[in-house]
């Protein structure tokens, strides 16, 4: 493995730890909300958890952006992007920033979206 790979690999490393720290925030955001580990939209729920947000946003943000910007580029952007989705503060605890759930409510509203589509096109 030459220096620029490992170098990559450790980029990939430091992008999935802030990817598992927002997740983790949205996921006390929604128990704190729904008293469970769900997400609800329009009175439909969907059981999450760390993994799975992780999952989104790996799918629908560090992928699409290492896609359209190369790996090293499409990494930075991820990072800045994660960074700005949480803030911390000496005072108060660490929590997600409106742009922060706004993204991360839109990656499960969609899904809801789609979950509504599937049920309603089985059934006759």
């Amino acid at each position: 493995m030459t220096n620029n790979n490992k170098i990559t690999a450790i980029h990939h490393i430091i992008v999935d730890s802030a990817m598992a720290i927002v997740a983790s925030l949205f996921l006390i955001e929604q128990i704190n909300k729904n008293d469970s580990q769900v997400f609800v939209h329009e009175g439909i729920k969907i059981d999450i958890n760390k993994d799975l947000i992780v999952l989104g946003l790996d799918i629908n943000l560090k992928q699409c952006l290492i896609e359209d910007f190369g790996e090293k580029d499409g990494l930075n952007r991820t990072y800045g992007m994660l960074k700005d989705m949480y803030t911390e503060s000496a005072d108060k605890p660490i929590s997600l920033t409106p742009f922060g759930q706004e993204l991360l409510s839109t990656l499960f509203i969609d899904l809801v979206e789609d979950i509504k589509a599937e049920s309603n096109g089985t059934i006759h």
